[in-house]
Formats: C-alpha cells, sequence, structure tokens
C-alpha cells in the first residue's frame, strides 16, 4: 500500500504543469544545478551498478535539460555566479567522476552531437598503475549475477541474478560497509572478495582511462578535466598531510598529461571538511565539488559546491524531481 502511494505521488510529482511550478519556486533565486554522473555503460549488459548509466538513459536526460535548461562550463558559472540580476534561463553542469573508461567509449561520440560541456574529475592513481580502485573492481566481479559475501564481523550480502534497483541495494550497502573500515583493511577485504568472486578474464568490466583515452578526452573542445585526488581515499579519514600530498599530485599529473589547467576538484565520496577546504585552495583549485543534493546558491563556499548524484536506475523523470529537491 504504501509503495503504491508512494509510486502515485511521484507520478502526480512528475506531471508537466506540476514539474513547472515547482522548478520556477526552486530556481527562483537563480541556482545553478550541478549534477554528479560517474561513468557511461552500454544498453545491453554491463555492470549492473548505480555508477554506470545507460548510455540511452542519458541522452534522454541530456535532452530533457537542455528543453528546460541551459547546459553550461563550470567556469562560465564561476565568472557570472549564481544570483544574476535579472534571472535568466535556468542553468546546469554536468559532472563525471573517477575516470572510468566508458567516459572515452560512450560520452566522447555524444558530445559534439549533443554539443555538451562536461568537466570530468579524474582520479589519477589509477590511471597510472591501470589498476581500477577498490570498489570498481568489486562492482565489476560482483556487477552481474547471484553471488554471496560473507565478511565475518562486518555481514553477509547476497545479491541476487535478477538486476534492477533492488539488487544494487544490496551492492551498494557492502561498498558503504568497506567505506567505513580502515583503508589497509579495505583493500585486504576487497582482495578477499575478488578471490572468491574473480574478474572475468581480459580489462575489468570497470577500468580506469588509459593515458591515451584521457588525452583524447582532454583534446575534446567540450571537456574540461579536473581533480578526483590521487588516491582517492576518503581524505577526512587520512592525516591531512597525506591528502594535501594526493591532491597536489593529481594536479599536476594531470597538467601534464594533458596539457589543461587543472583548476577544479571533486572530493572523493563527498567527504571533506575545513582544512581540506583550505588544502585544496593552496594547492591551486577554485572550486571543491561535494555530493550534498543541493543547488549551487548565491553565497556558497567554494569548496563544497553541491551536486546532485544521478545513477544508472535514474530516469529522467525521477531526474527532474531531484533537481527540485524531491
Amino acid at each position: 500500500m504504501k509503495a503504491r502511494v508512494k509510486r502515485a505521488l511521484h507520478a502526480a510529482l512528475g506531471l508537466a504543469p506540476v514539474q513547472a511550478v515547482l522548478r520556477a519556486r526552486v530556481l527562483r533565486d537563480d541556482p545553478v544545478s550541478v549534477l554528479c554522473y560517474h561513468t557511461l555503460g552500454p544498453d545491453r549488459g554491463g555492470p549492473d551498478a548505480w555508477t554506470v548509466l545507460r548510455t540511452a538513459d542519458f541522452r534522454a536526460q541530456a535532452a530533457w535539460l537542455a528543453r528546460h535548461y541551459d547546459i553550461v562550463p563550470l567556469d562560465a558559472v564561476l565568472a557570472a555566479g549564481p544570483g544574476r540580476d535579472p534571472v535568466g534561463r535556468p542553468r546546469a553542469v554536468l559532472t563525471f567522476d573517477d575516470g572510468e573508461a566508458g567516459l572515452f567509449h560512450h560520452l566522447l561520440p555524444l558530445l559534439d552531437a549533443l554539443c555538451l560541456p562536461v568537466t570530468i574529475y579524474v582520479a589519477t592513481g589509477q590511471i597510472e598503475t591501470g589498476r581500477p580502485y577498490w570498489f570498481d573492481r568489486i562492482m565489476g566481479a560482483l556487477g552481474t549475477g547471484a553471488h554471496e559475501v560473507d565478511l565475518p564481523g562486518l555481514g553477509r550480502w547476497r545479491l541476487p541474478a535478477a538486476p534492477g534497483a533492488g539488487r544494487w541495494a544490496v551492492l551498494g550497502d557492502l561498498l558503504e560497509t568497506l567505506k567505513r573500515v580502515d583503508r589497509h583493511r579495505r583493500e585486504e577485504l576487497a582482495d578477499r572478495i575478488l578471490a572468491g568472486h574473480p574478474l572475468p578474464p581480459g580489462r575489468p568490466p570497470l577500468a580506469p582511462l588509459t593515458r591515451e583515452e584521457l588525452a583524447a578526452l582532454a583534446a575534446s573542445p567540450w571537456v574540461s578535466i579536473g581533480a578526483h585526488s590521487h588516491c582517492h581515499n576518503l581524505l577526512d579519514q587520512i592525516p591531512l598531510a597525506e591528502a594535501s600530498d594526493s591532491l597536489r599530485r593529481s594536479r599536476r599529473l594531470l597538467q601534464d598529461w594533458t596539457g589543461q589547467e587543472v583548476a577544479h576538484l571533486a572530493w572523493p565520496n563527498g567527504n571533506r571538511n575545513a582544512a581540506l577546504g583550505r588544502a585544496a585552495a593552496e594547492a591551486g583549485f577554485r572550486t571543491s565539488a561535494a555530493l550534498d543534493g543541493g543547488l549551487w546558491r548565491a553565497g556558497a563556499d567554494l569548496h563544497a559546491l553541491p551536486r546532485v548524484p544521478v545513477g544508472r536506475y535514474d530516469d529522467a523523470a525521477r531526474l527532474a524531481l531531484r533537481l527540485v529537491g524531491i
């Protein structure tokens, strides 16, 4: 009964006239909607993970956004700011975190056709080594089929064979549990999971960009490269000096690899604090993006910019609700 009521409420809120009223109310002071994606995948197959949006779904979302927003580069918003007077057409910024190879294979071919400016926040450690971070290794190994993972002292997770949001709820809970443990033990646990559920042979299902693929993305006039740290650890869980070094190293490497000025950062998992914000500014970053789900309004802390996360189970209708805070 509760589920039916929820579905009916979402359907009512998704009606075009209702959406128009909600958007007008939420956007009256000219905030900017910054969307956070991770990667794109094929329309059929691929890991059934929230971070992997089907390419067709992304095209549908981009078309919906273009009808209701101006999709603009991050630097354009930084120059003009939110809270313009007079208020113009609503603006949206599209960002992608991590630097997974699907951005080369699926996003890059779309950019010219759709005229989409994007910012890609790249975590450099996995590109330097060619080894995916722990979370992509786990999602690649457990992304399809039925699996059972038992981690003594932490829990047991049974992933059904059927794909969908229900399956992701189980896999997502496993990943969130691992985020709460010490980073060294986390790597050990990830290796234990992979020993029982090995990745398929060849390039992993969720692989980091190669240097060549990153260079091809950076060469596009539609792409701005930002940093996402070198280590992709949760930076508020490690010593400040180590976190600061990771930020500086990622910026330096990306500038060397791409030839772009790297002025923007996204916090891994959104984790940050005031000391990290100061470290980011000292490292040369003009903005640092978080994952708080809100909109960028006048006066926002430039080193805690809110973004709206979007994933595999968010269609255009769900995205519309997310952008008005529902």
